[in-house]
């Protein structure tokens, strides 16, 4: 079992502490922002831009983003056919997360930052075999695999390709990983042999690992097992699971694997059927409420999606939040909804399985807009038909992803 301390302070040491009220010494490793993120957020069009490209929707009424013709672009109303308003690849990739773990992969151990995600499921790393692989040497920590004397080649191939002409593929390696003080033998690693430009230019990160279901995993002929299923196969985490708390700004947060945190809330722990059919972690989200009052929505899903930075719903939700608040309005320049800043936000839920959940007001905004207003972080889902939960509703809650039980619990945070 094992725990990811989550920082914005430099990279702790691997040393073991105390963690939870079974007595147990954990592993801690830091959760850390990547270097260009250490004094800002990326930018609001990046990360709806990100999720756009994700999600494949074209716009709402309210969506500022599309993606059209295999690209991502910027629109500027519901009826706006232009495809003109390309998205740079590059400023959706370097809008890729906010939080990078430090993952230890060879013998000996080379640490890279890698990008947790819940909604894929490939690990793939930055490589020695790319082309001029040491020009990056300053900016990203690179795996090689003939340095570690416990990698060994495997047959298969990956290709991951963006709706933003993004791309990175390979081929793979098995090696040991190592994670939160869970070592994983021979597991696979997907070694990056062409990364496109986006990627090359981004300084995030070292590479992924994917944390949604197995069967979206890329490999071909044959998929691979994603290290949560390689934890649980090979018996090295005392429960199937793995758990989330994500940080408020400064404040610590992490993962942890095998392991619940009892000490994280007050709140019990409320558990929901999973629906992994397109392999995500996809719920039943059924009502919402505003300032105390509930309203339904009959037959609605959710993902829960630390890939995804904003909170996503549908347009009439979108409208009857912001219209509880004096002076907000859509920005067709902007993409979004936005507020005066001196505005007092509603207090807003939102349900997963029977359960609502109350959305931090602190989480409430984004960022700044322009004159005197603010980007809200609740944004449309376009045409999409179920919502995504990301990284602003997610700051709320400790999740636990259950993957041998196929159900979610959520417990609301105290802080």
């Amino acid at each position: 079992m094992g725990c990811l301390q989550s920082t914005n302070q430099d990279p702790a040491t691997d040393t073991p502490a105390p963690q939870g009220t079974d007595n147990k010494s954990k592993q801690l490793h830091s959760l850390v922002r990547p270097d260009i993120y250490k004094d800002q957020r990326p930018s609001f069009y990046s990360v709806y831009a990100r999720a756009a490209r994700r999600y494949g929707f074209e716009t709402g009424q309210y969506a500022g983003f599309a993606k059209r013709g295999n690209v991502v672009v910027k629109v500027k109303s519901h009826n706006d056919k232009d495809t003109d308003h390309e998205v740079p690849a590059e400023s959706i990739q370097n809008g890729a997360m906010e939080y990078v773990v430090p993952v230890k992969i060879g013998t000996p151990g080379v640490t890279l930052n890698l990008d947790f995600d819940t909604g894929s499921s490939d690990l793939w790393l930055w490589s020695s075999e790319l082309a001029n692989a040491n020009k990056y040497s300053k900016t990203h920590t690179i795996y090689n695999p003939s340095k570690s004397s416990t990698a060994k080649h495997v047959s298969g191939a990956w290709n991951i390709s963006y709706g933003d002409g993004s791309s990175a593929s390979g081929d793979v390696y098995t090696d040991v990983v190592a994670v939160a003080g869970v070592s994983i033998p021979n597991q696979a690693v997907e070694c990056a042999k062409k990364l496109s430009s986006s990627f090359l230019s981004d300084g995030g990160n070292d590479g992924l690992l994917g944390l949604a279901w197995p069967a979206i995993n890329t490999v071909t002929p044959t998929p691979v097992k994603t290290p949560v299923e390689s934890m649980i196969e090979q018996k090295l985490i005392d429960q199937p699971l793995f758990t989330v708390k994500l940080g408020h700004g400064t404040e610590p947060g992490f993962y942890s694997f095998g392991f619940i945190d009892e000490t994280v809330t007050s709140s019990p722990i409320a558990y929901t059927s999973v629906d992994n059919s397109q392999g995500f972690w996809q719920v039943p989200s059924t009502s919402y409420s505003i300032n105390g009052k509930t309203i339904e929505r009959s037959g609605n899903t959710t993902i829960l999606d630390t890939g995804t930075t904003l909170l996503l719903v549908d347009d009439t939700v979108l409208k009857t939040i912001y219209d509880s608040i004096e002076g907000a309005t859509y920005d067709d320049q902007q993409g979004g909804w936005k507020y005066p800043s001196s505005a007092t936000v509603p207090d807003v839920s939102f349900a997963v399985g029977d359960t609502l959940y109350k959305l931090n007001a602190a989480d409430f905004g984004y960022g700044p807009a322009d004159d005197g207003y603010t980007l809200g972080g609740i944004q449309s889902r376009g045409d999409l038909d179920f919502d995504i939960f990301g990284d602003v509703f997610l700051k709320s809650v400790y999740v636990v992803f259950n993957q041998g039980e196929q159900t979610v619990g959520l417990a609301q945070r105290d802080d």
